[in-house]
């Protein structure tokens, strides 16, 4: 970790943090490396260039954000999460008329649409892998431009993995949505935090100023920047380098809690810090014994760290592509094909899918009317527990930076999710809904 955010420090100290955020410079296609290039492995010399990057160079979707996305665990301290049952292999029935499903492309696409899935897949450069799960069937799978066996960053489709944990909990009784959150996280007591409850943060209607926006992410003061600058043990060149828990400790009061939808990744951590705080554990133990070890996965879960060892869960998180689908089909009534165990209860989905709020809610936030434009429509309900959209027929889906993509659909039996390099054209994104809808899943 010394050794990779020496230079950073030296080479971009007051450059902006990349962070898990969408870049203002996107990196044109005659700048970035083919990744085809990269699939059997990355030349010596991008590693160094990845060791040297400043943050925005990692996040905006070129040579170091392939390296990055793939080699997290080289930059950061891990938790290994291996499979302790053994792998529950996925059956395979073959769809092909999955890959004829077309998408209208997002404005910043340079490709012209609408165009089916498989060929975009072909034909967009930064589409890394795709993979549809019906009934615990594999039914349509590719890596135009990585191994199937390779690790990829989740990005923010691992918010979920929090939300989960809190919503064991709140079943058992141990923790109470409605409550305020600082009954829990004691040292939060006497800060603009009290009044905030877990349902508060859980959808991200906290009302703390910590908003991940285009003004927060250049501004030092925001605790929005910060989070990520002490996540990687960056120092903000006002406060210096800090502790991730001192930063959320700090943030001030936007408005009234309930309000509106304001994402940030911060939330997912205080979360995290609240999992911690009532299981007495540290987080990657806690979501080993509570979820993964129950989990008939191919390789192993990588939990990433921030320097003091907080696991960063908001998104740095890595598997590869089958396994990251297992996560959504726990989701699903073929959960008994790849865990040993029910860990999504119906309570917990009838609270994702019941407890949504308004339209409104989501819309009032920054990314609201952004998510709505990744999908090509805004007739979702809203957000719920960690998950960007929630559709009136239970569907549910998580976007992550660069175009990463989980969508879950209980009701069909349906796990959608796709690994991505690609910043600007979040044009993937437009594929989940039209393949779920598309009438090929409904019975």
């Amino acid at each position: 970790m010394r050794n990779w955010i020496t230079p950073l420090r030296s080479s971009c100290k007051h450059a902006l943090l990349g962070t898990l955020l969408l870049s203002a410079t996107p990196i044109a296609a005659q700048d970035r490396t083919p990744l085809d290039e990269f699939v059997d492995g990355f030349p010596m010399k991008l590693e160094k260039e990845t060791r040297d990057a400043d943050y925005n160079e990692l996040f905006r979707g070129g040579d170091p954000s392939a390296y990055f996305n793939m080699r997290v665990s080289e930059f950061l301290p891990t938790a290994i999460l291996p499979s302790r049952v053994g792998p529950m292999p996925l059956a395979e029935n073959p769809m092909p008329r999955i890959g004829e499903v077309k998408a209208e492309l997002m404005e910043a696409s340079a490709l012209e649409g609408p165009l089916s899935l498989d060929a975009f897949l072909d034909r967009h450069q930064g589409a890394q892998a795709f993979l549809v799960v019906h009934k615990g069937q594999v039914v349509y799978e590719k890596y135009p431009r990585m191994r199937p066996e390779d690790h990829h960053l989740w990005m923010s489709c691992a918010k979920p993995m929090a939300s989960l944990v809190i919503d064991q909990l709140i079943s058992e009784g141990r923790i109470d949505q409605n409550a305020p959150i600082t009954d829990y996280l004691t040292d939060f007591k006497g800060t603009p935090w009290d009044g905030v409850t877990t349902r508060d943060v859980m959808d991200m209607g906290s009302g703390m100023d910590l908003e991940d926006t285009t003004e927060s992410r250049f501004d030092p003061e925001n605790v929005a920047r910060r989070v990520y600058e002490a996540e990687f043990g960056f120092p903000n060149e006002i406060h210096g380098v800090e502790k991730l828990r001192d930063v959320l400790r700090g943030t001030p009061k936007l408005e009234e809690p309930g309000k509106a939808f304001h994402y940030a990744s911060g939330l997912t951590q205080m979360l995290v810090f609240l999992a911690e705080a009532v299981e007495g554990d540290r987080w990657a133990q806690i979501f080993d014994r509570r979820v993964w070890s129950k989990v008939g996965a191919e390789g192993a879960l990588q939990i990433h760290l921030t320097p003091d060892g907080i696991a960063a869960v908001h998104g740095l998180i890595s598997s590869n592509l089958r396994d990251f689908a297992r996560f959504g089909m726990l989701y699903t009534p073929s959960w008994d094909k790849i865990a040993t165990e029910k860990v999504v209860t119906d309570e917990i989905l009838a609270r994702i899918h019941d407890e949504v709020r308004s339209h409104e809610f989501i819309m009032a936030g920054f990314d609201g009317p952004e998510f709505a434009d990744r999908v090509g429509t805004d007739d979702f309900i809203g957000n719920s527990r960690q998950w960007d959209l929630v559709w009136p027929d239970g569907d549910m889906m998580k976007f992550g930076l660069m175009s990463q993509g989980l969508y879950v659909s209980p009701s069909r039996d349906l796990v959608i999710v796709y690994f991505n390099v690609s910043d600007q054209d979040l044009s993937a994104h437009r594929f989940a809904r039209p393949i779920a809808t598309s009438g090929l899943f409904d019975e």
